[in-house]
């Protein structure tokens, strides 16, 4: 089984990439935002890899880090997610990104991935939401917020809405701060934070 290689990437594409590592060339399979994370052709290069062996098919994908395999595999576990399907998630948002959506049963937004229905994206929901037990926490912080609290993230979500970022940007942001933030900061503040986050 690899679980590891380091190697000179020979060829790069935003969908695979072949490692010259002991003198073999091993194509990779990869996502489009690990593809924008490793170095250009002819640099040597490290990743994470899943081994995908079946009777007829053997697949090798990459991962810049091990956060990104660990959530590919979790994917992988769920029935009717492909490595295909599971590439595409991976390439369209972050694993942080798709742990939050997960968290917070955000159908429309799994349904964006190519290959993923409104069956397949509550299926989804259902089999991985009770493993993520950190957003699950946060969920029920930002839940117990009150009105004032509440009426701050809701600012801040307009206010970013107005300099022209979408849903998706806006979303990522507002999961990145903290309940103490929140609670403590003013509106202004909050969302200079929030930009940083972007």
């Amino acid at each position: 089984m690899i679980a590891k290689i380091f190697g000179k990437i020979i060829k790069k594409s935003p969908s695979s990439i072949i490692v010259q590592a002991g003198g073999i060339g091993f194509e990779i399979l990869i996502s489009s935002r690990t593809f924008e994370k490793i170095p250009e052709k002819g640099s040597e290069v490290e990743l994470d890899i899943y081994t995908h062996v079946r009777e007829d098919e053997l697949k090798l994908v990459g991962f810049a880090d091990a956060a990104d395999k660990d959530f590919f595999l979790k994917l992988l576990a769920v029935s009717g997610i492909s490595i295909k399907i599971a590439l595409s998630a991976l390439s369209i948002y972050s694993g942080e990104e798709l742990k939050r959506i997960i968290a917070n049963r955000e159908v429309d937004m799994l349904r964006r991935i190519p290959g993923i229905g409104t069956k397949l994206a509550e299926r989804i929901i259902l089999e991985l939401k009770d493993k993520l037990e950190e957003y699950k926490v946060r969920g029920a912080a930002l839940a117990g917020l009150g009105l004032a609290e509440n009426e701050k993230i809701y600012e801040v979500k307009q206010a970013l809405k107005t300099l022209g970022y979408d849903s998706r940007e806006i979303s990522k942001a507002i999961s990145k701060l903290s309940i103490e933030v929140i609670k403590r900061e003013k509106i202004e503040h909050i969302l200079k934070i929030a930009l940083k986050e972007i």
